[in-house]
């Protein structure tokens, strides 16, 4: 029977005498691949410890080497070993530090991730495509998820800054028009009704008889207490909305605010003007927050502070000078005094736990119009004492809307490229 032949099966054995070097470098490329793919699947401790083993016993080996090469020469002299020494610690070193950056390798994804999260970007992730490494690998997946989380609860909390801010300025709409709507009521029927009261005990007055000098008193005494109950009416509808800041503008009203306080403590306001003009008129909503924040300001000093002497300076600042604002400007109000002081960030939780949110009203009217607010307070034992508190409000050539504060394209809300 005839034999059959196959180019893969001579039986001289030609086909592979001839493709022998193929067929090594086949055998040699999966090997490669083999040892590259255990390598990459294994954890970094073991590429560590297997590193360290190699190193460890490449450099027992090299040196009994060496130093018995050495011994037969009889060149093994101490300078020799010292040589040998520092030969082989830099060697060491050397190949310690390759093997140990070659390991640490994939951690340099996460400077990259932090910096770019650093430069606004919150949306960064660590790319899990070219880290084997299971350790690293469960690793990334876990800080991942991790800055996932993170912005998820940092959109939440910026969607509930935003919702109180915007219930904050609604609150503070609503508190100055109803202040407005009872100052007007107590101008125009109060204060008249007591005026026509006035008139009519007058009135009576003149009309009695001189021999009812008993009744003459009583009508002298309830003429008196309507005339004062008028005043104090007066001054109450002025506390509530001064009727100046709307016709004469903010620094008509600071000067009468500044009169009133001095009246009833003794203290000393001065009001002083740095680029503000007399006659300068903003926004209805900037002038009322700025008054507000005055007359805060104020109370606080009488209260807390035992102050003698407070210091109003209004300046108008350019665009340049106050770095915000459309290039309009700004106005900064510093009410300076020379009272005792007091920690801000204690005296904050105390007011929270206390509810007295004098300082939260401050800081919430500036920022609702996109301000800042300053406040450097010292106590008396932790250098001058007195409290500064500096506000600065953008100026627009816009209607002011008393939410511009409100940024809601911030991060994370900004689209990333």
């Amino acid at each position: 029977m005839q034999e059959i032949s196959s180019p893969y099966t001579k039986g001289d054995g030609s086909f592979f005498q001839s493709n022998r070097a193929w067929v090594y470098a086949t055998f040699v490329r999966v090997a490669k691949k083999r040892t590259r793919f255990s390598l990459a699947n294994i954890s970094l401790i073991q590429k560590i410890l297997m590193a360290n083993l190699l190193l460890v016993m490449a450099g027992a080996i090299v040196g009994s080497y060496l130093t018995a090469q050495l011994v037969e020469a009889g060149q093994f002299t101490f300078f020799t070993f010292l040589v040998m020494i520092v030969v082989a610690v830099l060697i060491g070193g050397i190949i310690s530090f390759t093997m140990l950056k070659v390991a640490f390798r994939p951690f340099e994804e996460f400077q990259r991730v932090i910096a770019r999260i650093h430069a606004g970007n919150p949306r960064a992730r660590a790319a899990l495509e070219n880290i084997n490494d299971p350790d690293v690998r469960r690793f990334t997946n876990t800080v991942n998820q991790m800055l996932t989380r993170l912005e998820e609860n940092a959109r939440v909390i910026q969607e509930d800054q935003r919702l109180l801010q915007l219930m904050t300025a609604r609150v503070i709409n609503a508190q100055e028009n109803e202040r407005k709507r009872i100052a007007r009521e107590l101008h125009d029927e109060a204060s008249q009704a007591l005026t026509a009261m006035v008139l009519g005990l007058e009135s009576a007055k003149q009309n009695l008889p001189p021999e009812n000098r008993m009744l003459e008193a009583k009508l002298d005494g309830l003429k008196q207490l309507a005339i004062s109950t008028l005043e104090e009416i007066r001054k109450l509808a002025l506390d509530l909305r001064p009727t100046m800041l709307d016709d004469l503008g903010l620094l008509p009203a600071v000067r009468w605010l500044c009169r009133t306080t001095e009246e009833r403590a003794e203290l000393v306001v001065k009001v002083r003007l740095e680029g503000f003009d007399e006659d300068e008129r903003h926004a209805s909503e900037v002038e009322t927050c700025l008054f507000r924040i005055t007359q805060e300001s104020l109370t606080n000093i009488l209260r807390h502070a035992a102050a003698k002497h407070v210091e109003i300076k209004l300046e108008h600042l350019s665009s340049f000078e106050s770095n915000l604002g459309d290039g309009w400007g700004a106005v900064r109000l510093t009410i300076k005094d020379d009272g005792q002081g007091f920690r801000p960030a204690e005296a904050k939780i105390a007011a929270y736990q206390g509810g007295h949110l004098g300082l939260f009203d401050i800081e919430e009217r500036a920022a609702l119009l996109g301000g800042k607010v300053e406040i450097e307070s010292h106590c008396a034992g932790d250098g001058p004492s007195g409290t500064k508190v500096i506000v600065t409000v953008p100026l627009s050539g816009k209607p002011v809307d008393l939410m511009s504060g409100l940024d809601t394209n911030a991060m994370p809300y900004a689209q990333c490229h």
